[in-house]
């Protein structure tokens, strides 16, 4: 009989029956490993059924006749270790079968050895082997290798995900850095400056636009000019201005306005008549007096067609050109054309007469005669102010123009008065009387008629004035009892002196008091597309506008406001609690810049805001879904989900009823507003620094910009600074999203998607950035 001590060292040994009765004692001679009931058990397997032979005597004992080899010292236990027989048990877990012998010093073992110590049955048998230098395989059921190969994939696992969690924080810190934020892909230059433009993005990478009396397309991507048309010449605009020069007067001392300030006048009107439009791959022009379509590829004149004899008006929208004029017999004709192909279709219009097409429809606005953007008085005039402008350019003042702004006022104050008093003295010694106060003429009594287009055909407006009735009210709160200017200024009465000044020049402009058109009005609307439509007649109080929306069309004066069907029924009526508010008709689609207004249809509901509401009626009864109270509201905006945006601003009714009162420390923001349609819900509000002014989808911009103009003409020496501020607007929750800001005003800002589009006075840019 064999064994292998756990030291590596073998034995060989007779084995007889007789062991089974005496069992014998076997010590290592190598280590002192007693292994005896090793032996034991091993003599009792080997002779397992066989009866012991007769006992020996007292002296007599089992002998072992023992072989002895030492140990090798290297060599591949792998192939030394030999499989356990079929009935053979486990050294350690006796009922367990052995599968596999230790390969240091061969014991039996079961898969639960294995799995805890691997080929070899101990810690012991594994230091012998490494002390040794005794190759042990790995095995690759047990417990520790499993445990290390699980960490293994674990650790290259988290490693993987580790590397990936790096990579997107980097990629998002760049995104919310660098590519969310726009950068510039497109930049021209331009050495003579431009006071007007526009640009549209069309086709793969290309620009067409308008900069000054230049006509241009670009390729973004290269940044070269495909072509150019000069529109305006040099020549023509010397020709006007010597032309403009010798039909002007000399004044009293001989002089003439410096030829200069008319080539200024002369290109500014040239430029501004100037209207760029763009369909696909067709690049057309109007000016008042021609619309003309430019090739493509060339940029040479494809087609003319003259307006000067068309008096009746132009419009273009997005699918085609409307020109409105008489023929031969005196009827109305509008001529439809085709922008791809510039093919012209006439519609005849029964009704004769002199008729006008209408592109913008405002609304009454309650009040008439302030300037639009009428600021601070840095140059002499007599228009009254914009609060609301007045405001804003006092807080934007540099510290030393905010310092030197009372002393300023208070000499420009003096010189008006002055003036007033003089142009007082000459109007009496003339025998005319000074025209401040005066009510506005209202419309003569003929009456004008306007073709109105819409979404669904035409609509004739007439409208005949019946009686005259114009009410001026204070529109300015009366001056203080005690003058701030009165004894000391410090610095703590600055602001009222500021405002104590404005004030007294506004009145002194005549901007204490505004005018409301209450007068009498004979509406009559026709169908003139529609021979089977009645047509209706009746009379309102206040200025009357028509809005031609999708399903109805709404008639409003002053509070008034009146819904028809498409066949001139009326369907309902109702007054609001203010003036309606102004906006643009649907006619023209581009002329509205921050929303639709002030009715608007959407679904089964049509919105109307006057001057400090918003209301949502049932289209069809005109019943009130809801009520919103806001002063201000300038337009709305519905996204992809049919939610309601408003642009709106944080007035209150005082600035209503008190309009032309200034008040440099109040400042009156821009608000924006996300409103749930079916309740009225506010979802949130913020002041994002400007109105809405494009949206689409996901993509929600504001601008505000302030151009000063000329900072040489102000002999104030008060600069105020020009800029433009951009933000785009997250539609979730109001958040701004990126902001641009630039100290220079545009000529134009232009949207679409990702891409914004600057005409500056010397300069046309694009921006781009990325968006998910």
């Amino acid at each position: 009989m064999k064994i292998q001590c756990a030291c590596g060292a073998k034995y060989a040994f007779d084995a007889g029956p007789e062991m089974l009765k005496n069992p014998v004692r076997f010590v290592c001679p190598s280590c002192g490993l007693d292994s005896s009931d090793f032996v034991n058990e091993l003599v009792r397997r080997e002779f397992a059924g066989q009866a012991p032979p007769a006992p020996q005597t007292a002296t007599e004992s089992p002998r072992l006749k023992i072989s002895h080899a030492e140990p090798p010292t290297s060599a591949p236990v792998s192939e030394t270790a030999s499989g356990p027989d079929a009935n053979e048990h486990c050294a350690k877990h006796l009922r367990e079968p052995a599968v596999h012998h230790c390969l240091v010093c061969d014991k039996p073992m079961c898969p639960q050895c294995m799995k805890l110590f691997g080929n070899v049955c101990s810690p012991l048998c594994r230091a012998k082997a490494e002390a040794q230098n005794i190759e042990v395989p790995v095995f690759a059921g047990q417990a520790a290798v499993a445990d290390a190969r699980y960490w293994r994939k674990a650790g290259i696992i988290g490693g993987l995900i580790a590397a990936l969690g790096v990579a997107a924080l980097g990629y998002y810190t760049w995104y919310a850095w660098v590519g969310s934020v726009p950068h510039t892909v497109f930049s021209v230059r331009f050495d003579d400056r431009a006071y007007a433009g526009e640009s549209r993005l069309c086709g793969t990478n290309q620009i067409v636009f308008l900069h000054g009396g230049t006509l241009a397309r670009y390729d973004i991507k290269s940044g070269n000019e495909i072509w150019s048309q000069e529109l305006i010449t040099k020549q023509q605009v010397a020709d006007l201005v010597a032309r403009e020069y010798e039909s002007r007067p000399e004044d009293k001392f001989g002089q003439r306005i410096p030829q200069s300030k008319i080539e200024e006048s002369v290109t500014r009107s040239l430029e501004g008549g100037l209207q760029l439009h763009v369909s696909g791959q067709d690049v057309w022009v109007s000016t008042p007096d021609s619309l003309t379509h430019y090739d493509w590829d060339t940029g040479k004149v494809l087609q003319e067609i003259p307006l000067a004899s068309r008096a009746g008006g132009f419009i273009a929208r997005s699918d085609e050109f409307l020109i409105v004029g008489a023929g031969a017999n005196g009827q109305v004709l509008v001529t439809h054309i085709n922008p791809a192909t510039g093919e012209p279709h006439v519609e005849e219009i029964s009704q004769p007469g002199q008729m006008a097409i209408a592109q913008n429809i405002s609304g009454a606005a309650g009040s008439t005669g302030i300037q639009p953007n009428t600021g601070l008085p840095l140059t002499p005039g007599t228009a009254p102010m914009d609060p609301a402008t007045v405001s804003e350019q006092a807080q934007n003042l540099s510290t030393p123009g905010r310092i030197a702004l009372p002393a300023l006022l208070a000499n420009d104050s003096e010189q008006e008065r002055i003036a007033a008093e003089l142009n007082e003295q000459d109007q009496t010694s003339s025998g005319t009387q000074p025209s401040a106060g005066q009510p506005r003429p209202a419309q003569n009594d003929a009456g004008h008629l306007m073709l109105i287009p819409g979404q669904n055909g035409y609509v004739e407006f007439a409208v005949r004035l019946l009686e005259s009735h114009i009410i001026t009210r204070e529109a300015m709160k009366a001056p203080p009892g005690k003058s701030a200017l009165d004894g000391n200024l410090n610095a703590s009465q600055e602001n009222a002196a500021i405002n104590e000044t404005l004030n007294e020049m506004q009145r002194n402009r005549g901007g204490d008091t505004v005018q409301e058109d209450q007068s009498l009005y004979q509406v009559t609307l026709r169908r003139p597309d529609s021979p089977g439509a009645a047509d209706w007649t009746g009379q309102v109080t206040g200025p009357p506008a028509l809005f031609p929306l999708k399903t109805v069309n709404v008639l409003t004066a002053g509070k008034t406001v009146i819904v028809f069907d498409k066949t001139n029924k009326q369907l309902w009526q109702t007054t609001l609690t203010y003036n309606v508010a102004g906006g643009s008709s649907a006619a023209n689609e581009q002329a509205s810049s921050f929303g639709q207004g002030p009715c608007v249809e959407r679904g089964d509901t049509l919105y109307v805001f006057d001057q400090a509401v918003l209301t949502a009626f049932d289209l069809a009864t005109g019943n009130a879904h809801w009520r919103l109270p806001s002063v201000g509201v300038v337009g709305l905006f519905f996204d992809d989900k049919g939610m309601l945006y408003v642009n709106t601003t944080t007035a209150d009714p005082e600035n209503i009823k008190y309009s032309r009162q200034i008040d440099i420390t109040q400042k009156i923001d821009a608000i924006l507003l996300k409103i749930d349609p079916q309740t009225g819900r506010t979802l949130w509000s913020v002041k994002p620094g400007g109105f809405i002014s494009y949206m689409s989808g996901k993509f929600i911009y504001t601008v505000q910009f302030y151009d000063p103009g000329d900072v040489e003409a102000s002999p104030t020496g008060i600069q105020l600074p020009a800029y433009l501020k951009m933000r785009r607007i997250n539609p979730a929750d109001g958040r701004v999203l990126w902001e641009q800001d630039q100290d220079r005003a545009p000529l134009s800002v232009q949207f679409k998607d990702n891409a914004i589009e600057l005409v500056f006075k010397k300069e046309v840019q694009v921006l781009k950035y990325l968006s998910f």
